[in-house]
């Protein structure tokens, strides 16, 4: 995908069809998915029937608090005609300033269901949203592929496959368009969908076979068996034959890299020998400077014909595996 197109070491990414059109919303799902696999789980469920358990607890308090609320304000303990300076005046005193302030704290409760009700309604809007999440991935699921749906073989050639092209995007002669960078980045993508859905055709075939009896005494059975396997382990051939020849143009592109990486520093070491060459001038017999600027001079034409020759190596081995451009 080109959210995440770097892998690391084998590790192989899921591949998104890039002609497959999704909304932001769609594709942001789909990259919180990838990046927290445990974030969108489960089945569907109603957002009113999820929002049941607050509601129910939130509202037997709520309704708890009104009635005592209700009962402490009608509960008179201390008698007006009682004699405050006596210790049941005054202990009558005290349970009625408890009561009456327990009494204005669950004065609150309308506040106190308010909120259950606020807390609800935002429960069932975060699960109403997760659902339109969970049926947005649902709908592009047939437009990815996960590594989990291949095999341990056709998955250790997509993460092949992914290296290969990786390493040419991140290559020096890719970036400074030494090579047809456009076409790379746009045939790449699909490249890396095509060998990913057969792959998981392969793999699914492959699953299939597995669970079929492997030995049979019926001569027939037998037969049909091995040409099933003969025909598995034609087409993941064939696969592997496009892996190879993305993996043949990495290697002549991360050649071009190196013979680039030369030409390079000898433009550095002969943008700084000026000095060095007039110091060897008037030191030594003018034919020796002569004869040191001209061997400079020499290898660097060498270094430059190598690296075209190079670079011309990586053009050719793309030939199999970009599709030719439309002339205009």
């Amino acid at each position: 995908m080109k959210e995440s197109r770097k892998a690391t070491g084998s590790a192989t990414r899921p591949v998104l069809d890039p002609d497959t059109e999704l909304s932001d919303a769609t594709r942001k799902a789909l990259r919180q998915s990838l990046e927290d696999p445990r974030r969108y789980t489960g089945p569907l469920v109603n957002p009113l029937w999820a929002a049941v358990p607050l509601l129910a607890r939130g509202g037997a308090g709520v309704a708890a608090a009104a009635m005592v609320w209700r009962w402490t304000g009608g509960v008179e303990i201390a008698d007006p005609s009682t004699d405050p300076s006596t210790l049941v005046g005054a202990l009558e005193q005290q349970l009625q300033k408890a009561v009456d302030l327990g009494h204005a704290l669950l004065s609150v409760w309308p506040l106190a269901a308010g909120l259950v009700a606020v807390l609800g309604a935002g429960l069932i809007a975060d699960r109403a949203l997760y659902n339109r999440q969970l049926r947005r991935l649902a709908a592009v699921q047939k437009h990815l592929v996960h590594p989990k749906e291949l095999t341990p073989d056709a998955r250790e050639l997509l993460a092949r496959a992914q290296r290969a092209m990786t390493a040419v995007l991140d290559s020096t002669v890719h970036r400074e368009k030494w090579l047809d960078a456009q076409r790379n980045e746009a045939a790449f993508p699909r490249q890396e969908w095509t060998i990913a859905r057969d792959l998981r055709d392969y793999s699914r075939v492959a699953r299939k076979a597995q669970r079929m009896p492997q030995a049979t005494g019926n001569a027939t059975v037998a037969e049909l068996l091995a040409s099933r396997r003969s025909v598995l382990a034609t087409s993941l051939h064939g696969i592997e034959r496009r892996v190879a020849a993305l993996e043949a143009y990495a290697e002549q592109v991360a050649e071009a890299d190196a013979r680039y990486a030369e030409v390079r520093e000898i433009e550095r070491l002969a943008a700084g020998s000026d000095e060095l060459l007039d110091l060897l001038a008037r030191t030594t017999a003018e034919d020796l400077a002569v004869a040191e600027i001209d061997r400079l001079a020499d290898e660097a034409v060498v270094v430059a014909s190598t690296f075209t020759k190079a670079l011309e190596s990586a053009k050719q081995a793309a030939v199999p595996v970009l599709p030719v451009r439309e002339a205009a």
